[in-house]
């Protein structure tokens, strides 16, 4: 009892001079400040006026100021019932430059991480000028650097902090980086492969051992980068995947670098596991109006084959698209496996939820394009049955329109609603309208000059207007056109031109001739289906001809040349189809085009002509593509009459057979000069790439390319031997002044005689 007593006693002394040492505050002082307020500060203390002191308070309010980052040192004191707080503040940030030094001066690497990210970056760590700087910070951000360097291969980047305080406590910056060379891969390898071959693994992947000098200066094959060696993983999973062999795995990857860093050696160790096939596939849930058969039809892989990853994916995808343009937005197709042995049943549930039907559709980002031209390209409107597949093409045919740099869809349910849906289509706007100037030099016909104005979507109503002239020592040509794509509900198109031209050789090629034209013509064109068109034009033409007494003396033209004014009355039939997925630099799809030309009795001639045009894009890689053309002509007179000899095919320069000179291909007269031919045969495979190494890479593409092709006086006298062929580079640009286009090609399939223009240049002025 007595213990008890005595125990009492003393923890009733202790809660006493607890108490007698917390008193309440009176007063809070802040010592230090020079940039914070006090009043800021006092709103984050975990104490107010009144409320009791002691050393756990002290401790609270000390761990709560340097929470904010402010201070590098607080200390907390209390005086008769006043607490002072004294602090030292964290410098501000005056300055922060950085320097992306390069490793010497023969060091031409592009610098990874360019100067605007750079200032993101350091924005986005709060180290820009006016922030307080802290040494944690800065710390951090070199770390972000280095890591940054070192994924893309760069192990011997050197980032070296310089940081200078002045009197008034203000901090400078100067980050020096010196990038150094990214490291080359000295030997890959994989190990613990049966069904593939090592080589057939390593081609899967963009990076490796170096190929030949030559190639790999292009490729830069072995240039680390753990993004892209990631990459190369991901595609040798996906390809096992859908080889069957689900239970694949990457074991483990072993780096070492060697050579001071500057090569590394990668082993890649993998386990391939059993190859399975696919067993019974079943659906259940809510089929709507596709039965089970239909849906089984749907599958590209059946029972009994090697199961197949991606190919379940794009089937299950198949099936979505079709519940999709049924008005079921939100239908749910999932897909789950089950193995036994080396089997893999698949069961399919189907979830379709309610049709849905379009309540508002919203367009941002056109602040020239009406509303009206963006919408007539859409091909649902509001209240009517959602489509995915109609909205897919909507997109893609504002793509093709060329107002649009992008054009992206988005959709939003409406609350409360669940049988509606908001489309919205977000456009960013691109130039439309060119005032153009080009040139280009031949050793024959010397410089042309050519200079136009071209407006697409002129006031944003999606019309046509262009007005053209070229001038040249042998030719001069104006013309204005004029087209209407949309003038009424179905999309009919009209069009009207008017044009005049001079054609004047005497200057370049004694006792040749001169032909004045003067035309007008007008056009009515009708879709045919979501990707095709009909288009008609009759077009009327005066010419006026002036053969030379040499030319006529020497009997190259004694029909023709025997009278001078002649008019001509064209009807022309145009078919066309296009599928390509962008207008300026389409990257998959095609165009085709189909056009027949007669002139009628109602003129002075009387000829046909039959023009075929196809061009294909296909993506080879994320970097490249293949771009094929085909052009085939023929052009013929009918009724006795001769094909006019200014009508004619002529081949060579832009468009044509680059590496020779405009119009200077096919047959001559005696005195060499081009004679043109009844047929036309074209053709060039491209190969396209954006230009990684200029900082607008998105607006610029290079390519390589082979023209050949020839211009042939008759049908008989086609002979392959007869083709010439080119072989060259191109480069072009959509700058903020406008498109530029320069090639540079050399003949590879020549004649004596043949004309060469190796160079062509032309430039834009964009509005």
């Amino acid at each position: 009892m007595k213990n008890i007593i005595i125990k009492f006693i003393c923890l009733m002394s202790l809660l006493f001079s607890i108490q007698g040492f917390a008193n309440p505050i009176n007063k809070i002082d802040f010592v230090g400040l020079n940039v914070i307020s006090s009043t800021t500060l006092i709103s984050i203390l975990p104490v107010k006026i009144g409320d009791q002191y002691n050393q756990n308070t002290s401790d609270e309010i000390i761990q709560s100021l340097f929470n904010t980052g402010y201070f590098s040192d607080i200390n907390v004191s209390s005086n008769n019932d006043n607490l002072t707080i004294t602090v030292s503040e964290n410098p501000y940030i005056k300055y922060f430059i950085v320097n992306n030094i390069k490793s010497n001066w023969l060091d031409t690497q592009q610098r990874l991480i360019d100067s605007s990210s750079l200032d993101e970056y350091i924005d986005s760590n709060e180290l820009s000028a006016g922030n307080m700087y802290t040494k944690l910070k800065l710390s951090d951000f070199i770390s972000l650097l280095k890591s940054k360097y070192t994924s893309a291969g760069f192990y011997n980047v050197q980032i070296e902090p310089n940081v200078e305080i002045d009197s008034q406590n203000r901090i400078g910056i100067d980050l020096d980086i010196t990038q150094g060379k990214r490291a080359t891969i000295n030997s890959m390898s994989i190990s613990g492969n049966s069904r593939f071959s090592e080589e057939d693994l390593l081609d899967l992947f963009t990076i490796g051992e170096a190929d030949t000098i030559l190639i790999n200066f292009f490729t830069r094959k072995n240039e680390y980068t753990e993004l892209e060696f990631n990459q190369g993983i991901e595609l040798m999973m996906q390809h096992y995947f859908n080889s069957g062999y689900l239970d694949f795995t990457v074991v483990s990857v072993n780096t070492s670098l060697i050579d001071d860093n500057e090569k590394i050696n990668i082993d890649i160790q993998i386990s391939e596991g059993i190859q399975y096939k696919l067993g019974k596939v079943s659906f259940h849930g809510e089929l709507g109006s596709q039965s089970i058969s239909n849906l089984n039809e749907l599958l590209s892989i059946k029972s009994g084959d090697i199961f197949n990853r991606q190919s379940l994916v794009d089937d299950i995808q198949t099936i979505i698209d079709i519940y999709a343009d049924q008005g079921y937005a939100f239908v749910e197709v999932n897909p789950i496996t089950q193995d036994f042995l080396d089997t893999v049943n698949v069961k399919i549930n189907i979830s379709l939820n309610k049709k849905v039907y379009v309540n508002r559709i919203t367009i941002s980002g056109n602040t020239r394009t009406q509303d009206e031209v963006i919408r007539r390209e859409i091909g649902i409107s509001e209240g009517g049955l959602y489509s995915r597949s109609v909205l897919r093409n909507s997109v893609l045919k504002l793509r093709r329109l060329g107002y649009f740099s992008d054009v992206q869809m988005s959709a939003s349910e409406v609350d409360g609603i669940p049988d509606k849906i908001n489309l919205n289509f977000i456009l960013e706007e691109t130039k439309t309208g060119a005032i153009s100037f080009s040139v280009s030099h031949s050793n024959n016909y010397g410089v042309s000059f050519g200079a136009g104005i071209q407006e697409k979507n002129i006031f944003g109503s999606g019309n046509t207007l262009n007005a053209n002239l070229k001038l040249s020592d042998s030719f001069n040509r104006l013309s204005f056109y004029f087209e209407n794509p949309n003038y009424n509900d179905e999309n009919h198109s009209i069009s009207f031109g008017a044009f005049m031209s001079e054609i004047n050789d005497d200057d370049v090629m004694k006792d040749s001739y001169e032909i004045n034209t003067k035309g007008v013509s007008f056009g009515y064109g009708i879709p045919l289906t979501e990707n095709t068109r009909l288009n008609s034009e009759i077009e009327y033409a005066s010419h006026d001809i002036k053969c030379g007494s040499g030319f006529s003396a020497t009997g190259y033209e004694p029909v023709q040349c025997a009278t001078s004014k002649n008019d001509e009355v064209n009807l022309n039939l145009n078919w066309s189809e296009s599928t390509l997925n962008d207008y300026m630099y389409p990257t998959d799809g095609e165009r085709n085009a189909l056009g027949v030309g007669l002139a009628v009795p109602l003129g002075d001639y009387r000829y046909y002509r039959l023009d075929a045009n196809h061009v294909s894009y296909k993506p080879l890689s994320d970097d490249l593509i293949l771009k094929l053309t085909a052009d085939l002509g023929l052009a013929k007179g009918y009724s006795g009459k001769e094909l006019p000899f200014f009508k004619r095919y002529f081949g060579g320069g832009s468009g044509s057979v680059r590496g020779f000179g405009n119009k200077t291909l096919g047959p001559l007269y005696p005195n060499n000069k081009a004679k043109g031919g009844e047929l036309s045969v074209l053709g060039s495979v491209n190969i396209i790439s954006p230009a990684y190494f200029f900082d607008d890479s998105d607006n610029m593409r290079m390519s390589a390319f082979i023209d050949t092709g020839n211009i042939y006086e008759k049908t008989s006298s086609i002979k392959l031997g007869d083709l010439r062929m080119s072989a060259g580079v191109s480069f072009a640009y959509l700058s903020p002044i406008g498109a530029i286009g320069i090639y540079w090609s050399t003949p590879i399939l020549k004649k004596s005689g043949d004309i060469i223009e190796n160079f062509s240049f032309s430039l834009g002025t964009g509005f």
